[in-house]
C-alpha cells in the first residue's frame, strides 16, 4: 500500500475539495489534531474493498491464497442472484456484495474481470486498486493441472459443434 499523507484537520477544513480529490485518485490520507492521528480519508471503492478483505480474513483460518496453492474444487462462480439473496440475507447491506465478491475472487472461484463486472468496475480499475491496495491478483493458471481444469471447465460449457472449430 502507498505511504499515507498527514494533515491537519486546519488543512482539511480549508483545502476539503482538494484532500477528497487527492483520496479519490487513491492517495490514503490521515488527519491529525494536536499530533494525534483523527481520522483517515480514503477512496470510498478502497474503503469498500478494504472491508471485503477484512471480512474476508475474518472467516478464513490462513492468510490469502497464493497464485500457486491450489484450488480445492473446480471454480463455482458467481451470478446476480447469488449476489442478490447475499445482500438480501443481510438486510439490503451494500457492503455485502463487496464482501461475496471479493471473497469469491480470492477464493479462485472468479476471475478478475468477472468480480470487476459484478462490482460495477472495469477489470483494468480493479486490478489498479488491488496493486494499490496489496491484494494478490490472479492471472491464468499457476499449473498444467489448472491449466488442464480451465479445459476442461471450458469444454463442459461450450456445445460440441463449437468445440469442433475451435
Amino acid at each position: 500500500m502507498q505511504s499515507m499523507t498527514t494533515i491537519s484537520k486546519t488543512e482539511l477544513a480549508r483545502q476539503t475539495r482538494k484532500v477528497v480529490a487527492r483520496a479519490r485518485r487513491g492517495h490514503a490520507l490521515i488527519v491529525e489534531s494536536y499530533g494525534e492521528e483523527q481520522v483517515a480519508v480514503v477512496d470510498a471503492v478502497d474503503y469498500r474493498i478494504l472491508r471485503a478483505i477484512a471480512a474476508y480474513q475474518g472467516r478464513q483460518p490462513k492468510s490469502f491464497p497464493t497464485p500457486g496453492d491450489k484450488v480445492a474444487s473446480q471454480p463455482q462462480g458467481l451470478s446476480e442472484a447469488d449476489i442478490e439473496q447475499a445482500v438480501a440475507q443481510s438486510g439490503g447491506e451494500a457492503q455485502a456484495r463487496w464482501n461475496l465478491v471479493v471473497a469469491t475472487y480470492l477464493d479462485g472461484h472468479i476471475s478478475l474481470g468477472r468480480a470487476a463486472t459484478l462490482l460495477g468496475l472495469s477489470r483494468f480499475e480493479l486490478a489498479e486498486r488491488f496493486n494499490r491496495l496489496d491484494v494478490p491478483i490472479h492471472i491464468g493458471p499457476a499449473s498444467v493441472e489448472e491449466a488442464r481444469l480451465e479445459a476442461e471447465t471450458l469444454r463442459a460449457w461450450l456445445p460440441s459443434k463449437e468445440m469442433a472449430t475451435a
